[in-house]
């Protein structure tokens, strides 16, 4: 089976050398100052230099200037997971945060238990029960943060 993952250099590659609106050295002042030059960032970009890689503490800057959570997305794939976006921390209560965070973690569970149920391509009795106890769990959590929600309706 060919490998059909996203490669995370290619990616990062096309997120800084494709932006439809800055130049690299635009990218590059409005992420790094004067700390990086251009040049040091094309060279990083380059598969064929050896002699400078980008660091994963200047990933997450570069991403947040060029608005694009690909390379991210691409990490993700490689480590079988999903990025899932979420509010600005901070917008809205914390309890509520909290209820949004629950509810997100209890889909993760059953996504994780439906991978681990449909390896061998059988579902047994024992392993339905333990998936629907996770998408229980999910309905549970979700209908909670609604009705959480719901309850800050006006009018």
């Amino acid at each position: 089976m060919k490998d059909e993952r996203k490669s995370v250099a290619v990616e990062i590659q096309n997120m800084v050398l494709r932006h439809h609106n800055m130049s690299v050295e635009v990218i590059t002042e409005q992420t790094f100052g004067s700390t990086k030059s251009h040049w040091t960032l094309y060279k990083e970009l380059n598969p064929e230099d050896s002699t400078a890689k980008m660091g994963v503490l200047d990933l997450v800057p570069l991403m947040k200037t060029c608005g694009s959570v690909a390379p991210l997305e691409a990490i993700a794939q490689q480590m079988n997971m999903a990025v899932v976006p979420l509010p600005e921390a901070g917008i809205f209560s914390e309890s509520l945060e909290d209820d949004m965070n629950r509810t997100t973690k209890e889909f993760s569970d059953a996504v994780v238990k439906f991978a681990a149920i449909m390896e061998d391509g059988n579902v047994t009795a024992q392993e339905f029960a333990e998936f629907d106890k996770e998408i229980m769990e999910l309905i549970s959590s979700a209908l909670f943060w609604r009705n959480r929600i719901k309850y800050l309706v006006k009018g």
